[in-house]
């Protein structure tokens, strides 16, 4: 899952970022949200080590806390070295600190130059379209759905099964689900082998399975959440499953 994260002391700021943000998610149809906006370094610490996600990080430098931005990056890269880094700052001469620190940062930005709002969307974007289409060469699977594409990797998608809305499925992906428009079969065949049909309302990814429950023909996944296997079908799990 791809998330953006804003560490900003300043309200101000903060606001004017995140709704930049907001405006760029709109304007493009990207499938993201903003999953963290704070002026506190050891909330935004907290939140990633109590969530598995890959961050686009925008960090304000000078935080007015006992760790600026450049070090809050340090942090960063040692639990998420896949994610994303934009410093924001209004004090270039401390930039050379992000090589100091090896935070490897996508950009600087200065938050008084006339084309902010444009290198945050062009940093947004980059960061996008390098998760979803280059990491790991993985092939992404594009919905449609109420006026935006929702790109998906398939080895973030846990289970999907079906609603009890008509041609409606819920996709279960680690820290979050999305509903759309569309039926089993059809998305059964974009997902790859390690994917099953375990039951007439759900599709597993047998890589991300933590127990099978054969008395009560339960599936646990590795977030803890829970599906179903039919009878039919759970000879087939457990043996593709070995």
């Amino acid at each position: 899952m791809l998330g953006i994260v804003i560490c900003e002391d300043n309200e101000v700021h903060r606001n004017n970022l995140k709704q930049i943000i907001e405006n760029t998610i709109l304007r493009e149809g990207l499938d993201l949200n903003i999953l963290l906006s704070t002026g506190k370094p050891e909330e935004l610490l907290d939140f990633l080590k109590n969530n598995n996600t890959v961050g686009i990080y925008f960090l304000d430098v000078d935080l007015k806390s006992n760790i600026n931005g450049v070090r809050l990056g340090e942090k960063i890269r040692e639990i998420d070295p896949l994610g994303y880094i934009i410093f924001t700052t209004t004090h270039l001469e401390m930039s050379y600190l992000a090589f100091k620190y090896m935070v490897e940062a996508m950009d600087y930005i200065d938050k008084d130059e006339d084309n902010y709002k444009e290198r945050i969307s062009k940093c947004i974007l980059k960061a996008y379209n390098s998760y979803y289409k280059e990491k790991n060469n993985e092939e992404v699977i594009s919905i449609n759905s109420d006026g935006r594409v929702i790109n998906l990797k398939p080895s973030d998608i846990l289970f999907i099964e079906t609603t009890t809305t008509a041609h409606k499925i819920r996709i279960h992906e680690e820290n979050r689900q999305i509903e759309v428009y569309a039926n089993l079969k059809d998305i059964q065949n974009k997902l790859p082998a390690n994917y099953y049909r375990c039951h007439k309302s759900y599709i597993v990814n047998k890589n991300k399975i933590k127990e099978v429950n054969k008395k009560e023909y339960k599936i646990t996944m590795i977030n803890e959440e829970e599906c179903y296997v039919s009878i039919r079908y759970l000879r087939g799990l457990l043996s593709e499953s070995r």
